[in-house]
């Protein structure tokens, strides 16, 4: 869905309601996503959790897990600083929790630390917490078990309280997932991540010019689904709901990969991408490119010039990825009806994005304590197990890292397996430093980083801010669930 900003001011005037979230104008428009100001200041959002059948694409209807009913979820939108209470129902019969992806702040009742608060089914709870920092974030089934891979997942969009350094006319979000129906051929996994996006292996393999590297190696365990079927906001083309734009406007996308396994590699047919943001956190300037690798769990904010009139194809270059569902019309005003330009499958991306390109900003605060280095090794799934490693241990035998409030953590990813692993930290940010041995010109905020198979290797650093138990994992569903999990114990300093 788009949305201009003008259209939502206009909307919030008529309404008397003042500054209108865009969940709340989704209410207006016929949908019922449960959020209602409250007169004690705290925004109440009301969700449940419930099981469906979901209509991807005529002919594969599929058992998904929902919030509120659809796919993905609703999405809500806060202004920054604000205080949040969501009220979670679970319909289902098995026990579940939400972890609220990206925000940072310490442990309240959002409870995304460990252990998660488990919510038994027919129970409810409420989850309270502070809409910080800015930037798109989102929301998903805790990481155990079932559910990303089943719809769980929805986009939750912080609006920044200081003008946004980046201006635009009309913005869009678009939530891309992977699904196992049964109903056509397996697509081949994308075992590089964004090293294969780009065309090579990634790691010493790339750094030793060995050529590309293919995406179907024998590295996935008998637990890894057959992934058949592509989405973008929960339809596979020709299902796809159309994007409007209008001429002379600048778009900003933000994108959100709620795959459980695959890379997605997007193009704008016909238009170039200019990257602002990662994981929700804007860049010093924007970076032009032609294609754009996001790893399960990434966000990327990206902004087009609205200068091609026609209709024309968002999409992912993966090897059959498209042909599976995961492209979407981008129509301009005016041309409805119009023959849209086909994907470019195949052809050539002179620029695609990757880490080296972008120049953060300076968001996280200075640590004041001592330095912190640790060494995590990524390893496993020899032999076809489903076994996933850290420091040749599967959690929850993994060791823990042991830090103080403010000390400075430095933590050195080395992946010695043969498939990528998009490392995300539970409640904070932090600074990507280096990637393949290679230092940034700035560091990126992120807070979740694919480190690439084959000795790749990603130094993050960061504050340790908030005294608790956080998670630091491997994004994709099988690796969590194979063991490529640890534990930040942040004690508080006295």
């Amino acid at each position: 869905m788009s949305l201009t900003r003008r259209r939502l001011l206009k909307i919030s005037a008529q309404a008397g309601l003042g500054s209108l979230t865009l969940a709340a104008a989704r209410g207006l428009f016929g949908e019922t996503t449960g959020v209602a100001a409250q007169p004690t200041g705290a925004r109440e959002i009301r969700l449940e959790i419930r099981e469906i059948r979901w209509e991807l694409a005529p002919g594969k209807v599929v058992r998904a897990l929902t919030y509120n009913g659809r796919v993905p979820g609703p999405e809500i939108r806060l202004k920054e600083g604000e205080f949040v209470r969501v009220i979670l129902h679970n319909a289902l019969a098995a026990p579940t929790a939400i972890h609220w992806h990206g925000i940072d702040e310490p442990t309240r009742r959002h409870v995304h630390g460990v252990p998660h608060q488990l919510i038994p089914g027919g129970a409810t709870f409420t989850y309270e917490f502070v809409a910080r920092p800015a930037g798109t974030r989102w929301y998903h089934r805790v990481h155990f078990g079932e559910g990303i891979d089943l719809g769980q997942a929805a986009p939750l969009i912080i609006e920044p309280a200081q003008p946004d350094p980046f201006p635009f006319d009309r913005e869009v979000t678009v939530v891309l997932d992977d699904w196992a129906t049964g109903t056509s051929r397996p697509l081949p996994l994308t075992f590089a991540g964004t090293a294969g996006a780009r065309g090579s292996a990634g790691g010493m393999m790339a750094r030793m010019s060995m050529g590309p590297m293919g995406c179907g190696m024998a590295v996935a365990g008998p637990a890894t689904p057959q992934y058949d079927t592509m989405s973008i906001n929960g339809k596979a083309f020709p299902a796809t709901e159309p994007l409007s734009i209008r001429e002379g406007e600048r778009v900003r996308f933000r994108l959100v990969n709620a795959s459980a396994m695959h890379t997605h590699l997007v193009r704008l047919a016909g238009h170039s991408l200019e990257v602002t943001h990662t994981d929700g956190n804007p860049l010093q300037e924007a970076v032009e490119v032609d294609a754009l690798p996001i790893a399960p769990a990434e966000r990327y904010d990206v902004l087009i010039k609205a200068g091609r009139p026609g209709v024309w194809p968002l999409y992912c270059a993966q090897p059959g990825h498209a042909a599976a569902g995961e492209q979407v019309m981008v129509v301009y005003e005016g041309h409805k009806g119009t023959r849209p330009a086909p994907p470019a499958i195949g052809a050539p991306t002179p620029r695609v994005w990757r880490y080296e390109l972008g120049r953060g900003r300076p968001l996280l605060p200075p640590a004041s304590g001592a330095v912190r280095n640790v060494h995590l090794t990524l390893s496993g799934a020899m032999m076809q197990t489903d076994a996933w490693t850290i420091n040749g241990k599967r959690y929850p035998a993994t060791d823990p890292l042991d830090v103080r409030q403010g000390d400075h953590v430095r933590v050195l990813l080395t992946n010695m397996s043969m498939a990528s692993h998009p490392i995300h930290l539970h409640g904070q940010s932090f600074n990507v430093v280096a990637v393949n041995g290679a230092q940034l010109p700035a560091p990126l905020v992120k807070d979740t980083v694919d480190v690439e198979p084959h000795m790749g290797s990603v130094l993050i650093e960061f504050p340790a801010l908030y005294p608790g138990v956080w998670m630091l994992h491997c994004h994709k569903e099988v690796h969590t669930n194979g063991g490529m999990s640890t534990l930040v114990r942040v004690a508080e300093r006295t």
